[in-house]
């Protein structure tokens, strides 16, 4: 409905400036009054276009207000606030026409973007032979939300998981994995059963620690290295055994955590590993390549230090090597001539902002992309602190398993489904506890402000008030026990809405109001903008139910419209909480 509201005011707009001499091509700002008194919509078009009408913005916008007031079906009043704020108050008739277009429709958003944009989005970005810890969560999750939105308005979505699958700790890695991996295929025991991600972990630490202490087993580990970049056919398939084993428990938890992630979005550094020659070669071309101290950097000069001195974005390191900047360079030219891409996202904890300003800064001055005008994002995100206001940890001051969190979340879960509704089966608590748990840890992530460290709180997460994920999912099981009370089913209903009530009328607003917060999403790359929304749903279909019956309701028409707007209600908030990946109960 916005959208056509848009073209109506623009419509209306451009009729009152063409009597000015004055042409529009810009967009129209239509905002929500955070006061209902000031109206469903608001403009400030009179007070931006006064000075190049050489009006008075009040004049202005009492010609514009003339011009909508007489649009009766849309609106049932126009007034101007202040210096010339225009307050627009919808009619009854074009919010009920809208809803019930929408509801027949069978969709919840019935819109799409205005120019397609294939985008990708980089997220996830785990490491082989670690296990994923709590550090992971944030860039996979916010990752799998701003795809999924993306996706949702018509874009073609690029899913990318950036391993971390190359180099010298894989190379640590093999040099500790291959007696076990020999001595477990002479013996015919699997590899998941001897080397589980655990054990990969503890091979590593292991290699590590030796490496330090004892020089043979660091040029040991070298050795390995080279031979793995050098193509050594025993190597390159011990590596690969590794990281199948590695991936499977990742794909566990991503099964887990509902993230769309699977095999063929894997893009490991190994991806680029023959493209780093060629990347250095392209970038030599630009004249930009500068030799300092034995290595290949590109200068910028808005990167500096604190003493003035420009900062290098170290292309190939003096010993011939390459670091992070060179494989996301290669990333950045395969993702924009091979892939297509127009708009590049990635989705990393904010201490990598500068690199990725840098490199940013370092593709585009190059000219390594297809097309000068991608658009290339860094979406940064802060941490997930414990109590103590410090990087959640274990006791022993390690970094907290994301399985084990995930576990305890579904395990809490289950005992608040199990004290809420004893009634239900063994196996329905277990199936509500792991959609409640899991949204309950997700949902409080994804309601942050991503720049910000929140403090992580399973009683605050799996409350059953106020905005949280178990709140939504409440509203949504509640609706769904109503249709079952009126013996009506919920997957088949349909009747038309009316308005006769403030509190139908602000919910069906509301309902409409989706593809606000989505496109917003979309556009800013803020998943708690999207989560606001839902709670505000929810918070307002509570106004809705306490204040008009619908049980109870004798008037069969009201009682029918009623039970169409709860259902638009439920349909609402299933489809956000997808969006989330986030599921939805229908009884708790």
């Amino acid at each position: 409905m916005k959208k056509q509201l848009i073209q109506l005011i623009k419509t209306k707009l451009n009729q009152v400036l063409e009597k000015y001499g004055v042409k529009n091509d810009s967009s129209i700002d239509v905002q929500v009054p955070p006061d209902k008194k000031n109206g469903d919509y608001s403009i400030n078009a009179a007070m931006k276009f006064a000075k190049l009408c050489k009006c008075p913005p009040q004049k202005l916008a009492a010609e514009i207000v003339s011009l909508l007031e007489a649009e009766k079906d849309w609106f049932s009043k126009v007034t101007i606030a202040g210096p010339g704020f225009i307050n627009m108050y919808l009619s009854d008739t074009i919010i009920e026409k809208n809803f019930n277009e929408l509801c027949e429709s069978k969709k919840v958003l019935n819109l799409s973007v205005d120019e397609v944009i294939p985008t990708v989005v980089d997220y996830s970005s785990v490491n082989i032979a670690k296990q994923m810890h709590v550090g992971h969560l944030r860039s996979t999750i916010i990752g799998d939300v701003l795809a999924r939105v993306i996706e949702a308005l018509g874009n073609p979505v690029i899913r990318q998981n950036h391993l971390g699958d190359w180099g010298l700790p894989m190379a640590m890695v093999i040099y500790k994995a291959e007696p076990v991996i020999r001595k477990a295929e002479k013996e015919g025991v699997s590899l998941e059963e001897v080397l589980p991600l655990a054990e990969l972990e503890k091979l590593y630490k292991a290699a590590t620690a030796e490496s330090k202490e004892d020089p043979k087993v660091a040029t040991a580990c070298h050795e390995y290295l080279v031979r793995l970049q050098q193509g050594d056919t025993e190597l390159l398939d011990l590596w690969k055994k590794i990281t199948r084993v590695s991936m499977a428990e990742v794909y566990r938890i991503y099964k887990l955590l509902n993230v769309k992630l699977t095999p063929k979005d894997e893009r490991g550094e190994s991806f680029y590993r023959d493209m780093l020659a060629d990347t250095v070669a392209e970038i030599k071309k630009s004249g930009m390549l500068k030799e300092d101290e034995g290595a290949l950097c590109v200068f910028l000069d808005e990167f500096k230090s604190k003493e003035g001195n420009p900062l290098p974005v170290i292309i190939q390191k003096s010993d011939g090597g390459y670091n992070y900047a060179t494989f996301d360079l290669a990333a950045m030219r395969f993702r924009t001539h091979k892939l297509g891409a127009k708009r590049v996202i990635y989705v990393t904890d904010a201490r990598q902002a500068l690199h990725f300003k840098q490199v940013f800064a370092t593709a585009r001055a190059t000219g390594i992309l297809a097309d000068p005008n991608v658009k290339l994002e860094h979406v940064p995100f802060g941490s997930i602190l414990g109590e103590d206001n410090k990087p959640l940890k274990t006791r022993s001051g390690e970094n907290v398993k994301l399985a084990e969190l995930l576990k305890e979340a579904v395990e809490r879960a289950y005992n608040v489904v199990n004290e809420k509704n004893p009634k239900l089966s063994d196996e329905q608590k277990q199936d509500v506890a792991r959609m409640v748990g899991i949204g309950a840890i997700k949902y409080a992530d994804l309601s942050q402000n991503r720049n910000n460290d929140y403090v992580f709180s399973f009683d605050r997460m799996l409350a059953l008030n106020g905005n949280t994920a178990p709140y939504l999912q409440y509203a949504h099981a509640r609706i769904c026990s109503i249709f079952r009370k009126a013996g009506e089913n919920i997957d088949t209903y349909s009747a038309k809405a009316v308005i006769s009530s403030p509190e139908e009328r602000e919910l069906m607003l509301k309902i409409m109001s989706l593809e606000n917060a989505v496109t917003a999403v979309a556009s800013d790359l803020r998943p708690h903008v999207l989560c606001n929304y839902l709670y505000e749903l929810s918070v307002c279909f509570s106004s809705f139910y306490d204040k008009c019956s619908v049980m109870n309701c004798e008037d069969a028409k009201i009682k029918a419209s009623r039970l169409e707007i709860c259902n638009m209600t439920r349909k609402t908030l299933a489809f956000g909480l997808d969006l989330l990946g986030i599921e939805v109960p229908r009884e708790m």
